[in-house]
């Protein structure tokens, strides 16, 4: 008898349980809302997915709606997502992030966030900062990976637009804590304390995953950046320019402005290059990796390379990868010691590729197997964007 009480007992309690969440998923729905679904073409699933929403195909679908109060509800899992607002360029941009199962659709609501219902926290964030203190460098990272590009104070030392990877097997933060805190201490950041560290030397080259000029079989680096400016600061994305003055690449005289981003989950960032030049109408530019002594394990795909290595400072292995989307025709080519991918481009268009890095201290990419799944499956979702379809 006291058997059946308690069962009819935890009955009671699932079941008002779930009445209560579907009385809150009735108030919420009966919020004045704008319905959009979002529907995932491909085989392959999809984890921390970035959807990003014109403001102003939005803004006036909800009665009251504001940048301060925006919400979006996501039907299947009942909840509140966190969400960032974004200005670049003049245009807003509302962003939040989800999974996808193969070929899944999934509903959400646009609507101003209820009284009475606490805003979602982020759990992780992007982060971007510019670090005079160690040669103006600029770092970008978020749960995955951290990189970093090198200023005018370097010059004495280094000179390239390449791309620094450091390895992370923490979800946090740490590059500025790395190079503020550690060196004040004279703690080296080049060894794992427990958060990771930097274990990638660039030196003069494109390191992993930058572009340049490629002209006459070289790879024509730039001085180092000049100038840098945050578009956006996390959490779901991190926006960020660095400039770069006029330089001589072979016979042609270019300047450039790289715009990088960095989302939530990835392993990938985002580079978006323009070049200018007053005497010529397409550029001779390359993507790719330095190649080193310590490794030959290389990959290529279609429109994609990687790099296994040995991390320079401790034990363990290290991945760089390079992925450029379909629209691009390019060539696969090893020249000046580096894996590279080729390609000419109209100059004051931008070029858009990604690039992006592993370290085997983390599980999900403890051999070179896994680091060429990753960045194959990473291609055909960007040539395969999610769909995106706003209820009238």
């Amino acid at each position: 008898m006291i058997r059946c009480i308690t069962c009819c007992m935890t009955l009671m309690l699932l079941l008002v349980s779930g009445c209560s969440k579907t009385q809150e998923t009735m108030v919420f729905t009966k919020e004045p809302s704008k319905e959009f679904t979002i529907t995932n073409p491909i085989a392959i699933p999809r984890i921390a997915e970035t959807i990003s929403l014109e403001w102003v195909m939005l803004a006036d679908s909800v009665p009251g709606l504001t940048k301060e109060n925006a919400a979006v509800y996501e039907m299947e899992s009942r909840q509140f997502l966190v969400i960032q607002i974004a200005e670049i360029d003049g245009n807003t941009q509302l962003m939040f992030q989800t999974d996808f199962a193969s070929e899944q659709t999934k509903s959400y609501r646009l609507m101003k966030l209820p009284d009475g219902v606490k805003k979602p926290h982020p759990q992780a964030t992007t982060y971007c900062c510019f670090l005079p203190e160690r040669y103006d460098d600029f770092a970008w990272e978020n749960d995955k990976v951290a990189n970093r590009m090198y200023g005018p104070a370097l010059e004495w030392e280094t000179i390239t637009s390449g791309v620094d990877a450091w390895g992370k097997c923490v979800p946090y933060p740490v590059v500025e804590k790395f190079i503020r805190d550690y060196t004040q201490k004279e703690i080296p950041y080049h060894e794992n304390h427990g958060e990771g560290g930097d274990f990638y030397k660039v030196g003069n080259t494109l390191g992993c995953g930058g572009l340049a000029p490629f002209v006459n079989e070289k790879v024509q680096l730039p001085g180092n950046f000049t100038d840098w400016k945050v578009l956006a600061n996390g959490p779901i994305r991190s926006v960020f320019e660095l400039t770069y003055k006029t330089w001589k690449a072979g016979d042609h005289t270019v300047s450039e402005t790289k715009r990088i981003s960095i989302d939530l989950g990835s392993n990938m960032s985002r580079f978006e290059c323009l070049y200018s030049a007053q005497d010529e109408e397409a550029a001779p530019l390359a993507a790719g990796i330095i190649l080193r002594d310590t490794s030959d394990q290389t990959w290529t795909g279609d429109g994609a390379i990687a790099y296994w290595l040995p991390t320079d400072f401790i034990t363990g292995m290290f991945g760089c990868g390079v992925v450029f989307g379909s629209e691009y025709e390019t060539e696969i080519l090893k020249a000046d010691s580096h894996l590279l991918l080729t390609l000419r481009q109209k100059i004051d268009t931008p070029v858009v590729y990604y690039a992006g890095s592993c370290w085997d201290e983390n599980a999900e990419f403890d051999s070179f197997e896994k680091w060429r799944q990753y960045l194959t499956d990473f291609k055909e979702r960007i040539d395969n964007p999610v769909v995106i379809e706003i209820k009238e």
